[in-house]
This record gives structure tokens, C-alpha cells and sequence, in this order.
């Protein structure tokens, strides 16, 4: 009996032995006693810090590149600044620009270099409210 695998859109994969049985996998591959084999792992870190004005962020490094910035502030409800790379500066950090509320511009610069892990820090600047300094912790990592 073959086996025959198809991946789909590079996340999940479908084994099939045909007359037998079917698994889908998530990210990986599913041995026919139950092992799973992870072919790759998603990455996720959060990236906190504090502004002058009171506003808490967390930025989300998800796969390799920062995503977002969640923004939290007692008495607000909670935003979200979507982070798009631009470029790579002088030092080789990675920086990525956002916006808060559609109209303030947002840079968040990797100081590790796209070396993202608990410990890393990130530099993150806001129009009119300066620069704030945010570690990164809390790792998950999902199958």
C-alpha cells in the first residue's frame, strides 16, 4: 500500500494509506502508531513595555516578524496597531511602522536583529510620546 501526502498552502498536510485510514496534521506529520513529528514550529512572543504617557503595549512576534502592537491604558478601551516591515536600518535591526488610531505614526525597532527570545528587547516610538524600551517574554510555542 502507498502512501500518498499532499501539502496544503505550506500549514497542514493529509496522509492517507489507502483502505485505511486519514490524519490531518497540523504543521507536521502523523506516524501510523500516533506519533506526531513536527515538520516546523510557529513561534510566538510577546514584546511589553510602557510609554511616558501611561499607555502599555505588547507587540506580537509571531513567525519570524512583528505583527502588531496591542495597546492598553486604564479607563481606554484596548487598540490595535498593525505592523508592516520596512526595511533594515544601519546597525541591522529590523524596523517595522504602524499607526495608532489611523493617525499617529508608530516604529517599532528589533534590537536583537530578528533574533527574537525571551530577554530581547525592542524600541518602540509613538508621535508625540517618544521612545519606550520593551523586553520580550512569554514564549509559545504551538505545534
Amino acid at each position: 500500500m502507498g502512501m500518498q501526502l499532499r501539502d496544503s498552502l505550506g500549514s497542514y498536510a493529509i496522509a492517507r494509506v489507502p483502505g485505511w485510514f486519514t490524519y490531518l496534521a497540523v504543521a507536521g506529520l502523523l506516524a501510523a502508531d500516533g506519533t506526531f513529528f513536527s515538520a516546523s514550529a510557529t513561534q510566538q512572543f510577546f514584546c511589553s513595555g510602557r510609554m511616558n504617557n501611561g499607555w502599555r503595549y505588547s507587540a506580537v512576534f509571531l513567525n519570524g516578524r512583528f505583527t502588531q502592537i496591542r495597546w492598553l491604558r486604564s479607563g481606554q478601551p484596548p487598540q490595535v496597531s498593525t505592523l508592516t516591515y520596512r526595511s533594515t536600518n544601519s546597525r541591522g535591526q529590523p524596523v517595522y511602522t504602524g499607526a495608532f488610531q489611523a493617525a499617529t505614526t508608530v516604529t517599532l525597532v528589533d534590537l536583537s536583529r530578528g533574533n527574537v527570545g525571551p530577554g530581547s528587547q525592542i524600541s518602540v516610538g509613538v508621535e508625540d510620546w517618544g521612545w519606550s524600551r520593551g523586553v520580550c517574554d512569554f514564549p509559545i510555542r504551538a505545534w
